[in-house]
């Protein structure tokens, strides 16, 4: 009995631990940075990334390359996405015009989240990691 128990928590624990590292393939992953003066939107989508850098230009798409997506994965898997909606911005120089704001949101398997405005360049330390990552390789285009 004990060995169909371990078995059939094995399989539970190892279907668990591969959805979670395909949820980036299945997320569309979009950071915002604007102001009056600045633009830019990165968006992954379907194993895609795409860089928008003015309100009237159009999606260019970044390639990557196999260790550069997979180290978005592992970034994204940890982050807690039922948590984005809580985290605090460390700094607030976008409430006097010193940075452009930034929003950070995710949509997977049709549930939005979402972080609450921060500064651009300055994420919360939950995300830090991912968002300089993507910030980093957007400007590879």
């Amino acid at each position: 009995m004990k060995t169909i128990f371990t078995i059939f928590l094995s399989l539970v624990l190892a279907k668990g631990c591969g959805e979670e590292a395909n949820a980036i393939d299945s997320a569309v992953v979009e950071y915002e940075a604007l102001s009056r003066g600045f633009y830019k939107t990165i968006k992954i989508e379907n194993k895609k990334l795409y860089v928008v850098k003015s309100r009237n230009d159009k999606p260019h798409e970044v390639s990557l390359s196999a260790k550069q997506w997979n180290s978005l994965v592992e970034l994204f898997k940890e982050i807690n996405l039922e948590e984005l909606s809580n985290l605090k911005a460390p700094t607030e120089k976008r409430m006097y015009d010193g940075a452009a704001h930034a929003r950070f949101a995710v949509t997977l398997d049709g549930k939005n989240y979402s972080t609450q405005s921060f500064d651009h360049g300055h994420p919360p330390v939950a995300i830090e990691k991912f968002v300089n990552k993507l910030t980093e390789l957007s400007f590879k285009e």
